[in-house]
């Protein structure tokens, strides 16, 4: 199962045990939890291949919401000769393939999805002590993890005081995230080693 935005969706979304019926091609496979989208279609199920094709553009529905404000900041400054049209065609199209085709990940409060690099990131896990120090790659994991704050949470948040709330055992999928009150989002920049930080509590 690939999805650009998402890595490991069976791990951290996780598909229904038992084949049910997908809202989008009708066939009886396992399928994604659709009961949390957004939008106004109501869906139940969707399966993997449906949402990885695209078949959510055809609905008013989707799983996730872009921080479409800081990604324009990022692709003007990484292409100042493109109109603002063409900037806003740009956001638009990553936008809508991050909303349309990437497994809804359950978090605790609603919030955007982050971006690095002009795009968007990858959600790669959940935040723990071991995952910090296995991306810093030697270097000080606490480190990485204070610089890693997205910068919507970077002011409210005393990043040193929180490094002691990061679980010091690593988070192997979601049905594990569950034991924990305070969750730490980990995302991945597509086009170079920058890691993001997002975090939140029940």
């Amino acid at each position: 199962m690939t999805f650009t935005y998402l890595n490991q969706p069976e791990l951290f979304v996780g598909v229904s045990d038992e084949n049910s019926r997908c809202d989008l091609c009708h066939q009886q496979k396992p399928c994604f939890d659709a009961a949390g989208f957004f939008g106004e279609d109501e869906l139940t199920f969707v399966c993997p291949d449906c949402l990885s094709n695209g078949r959510l553009y055809e609905w008013d529905s989707y799983t996730c919401q872009g921080d479409v404000a800081e990604l324009k900041r990022q692709l003007k400054s990484l292409h100042p000769a493109l109109s603002k049209a063409e900037l806003d065609d740009l956001a638009d199209q990553k936008t809508l393939e991050l909303e349309k085709t990437t497994p809804h990940l359950v978090t605790w409060q609603d919030w955007e999805w982050p971006c690095a690099d002009g795009d968007y990131a990858r959600f790669i896990g959940y935040g723990s002590k071991p995952l910090y120090k296995q991306l810093a790659g030697g270097s000080e994991a606490q480190s990485l993890f204070e610089k890693s704050i997205y910068y919507t949470l970077a002011e409210e948040t005393d990043a040193e005081e929180l490094w002691e709330d990061v679980p010091r055992k690593r988070i192997q999928d979601y049905a594990d995230s569950s034991n924990y009150s305070t969750l730490f989002y980990v995302f991945k920049s597509l086009h170079s080693d920058q890691i993001i930080t997002l975090w939140d509590s029940d």
